[in-house]
């Protein structure tokens, strides 16, 4: 059901951005450009330059968990790098009952409601559950 409202929703933002663009802007709204990233056109030329300029472009980083584990093997990265290895709880989702997964009950898991989650407290004037 969820999955089914931000589906109509975004249907909506797109045919209201097409209508937009086609001039027809609604009311009260206009249309902008949005956000983006600079990036480079052309990777060998900016390090070139970086490195004729006496700098090293380059970062080096730890490999991620999977590109590990594919280098060391699933055995030999259990045993060097267990110890500092977790997985936190996932992000709670609402899905259908016929979800494979094991539900959650919510008096059993209040450490993983965030603040906006719960209710706000009786004393609260502007409490909109009360």
């Amino acid at each position: 059901m969820i999955d089914d409202l931000t589906r109509w929703t975004d249907d909506i933002k797109e045919y209201v951005l097409g209508r937009a663009i086609s001039g027809k802007a609604r009311s009260g709204f206009k249309l902008v450009e949005g956000r983006s990233n600079r990036k480079y056109t052309n990777l060998d030329a900016v390090a070139d330059a970086v490195k004729q300029a006496g700098f090293d472009p380059y970062e080096q980083k730890l490999l991620g968990i999977t590109a590990m584990q594919k280098l060391l093997g699933k055995t030999r990265f259990d045993e060097l790098l267990s110890a500092w290895i977790e997985k936190p709880a996932g992000k709670l989702a609402l899905v259908p009952k016929d979800d494979k997964r094991t539900a959650l009950s919510t008096a059993k898991n209040k450490h993983l409601l965030s603040p906006t989650l719960t209710k706000p407290s009786r004393a609260d004037s502007s409490n909109p559950f009360s």
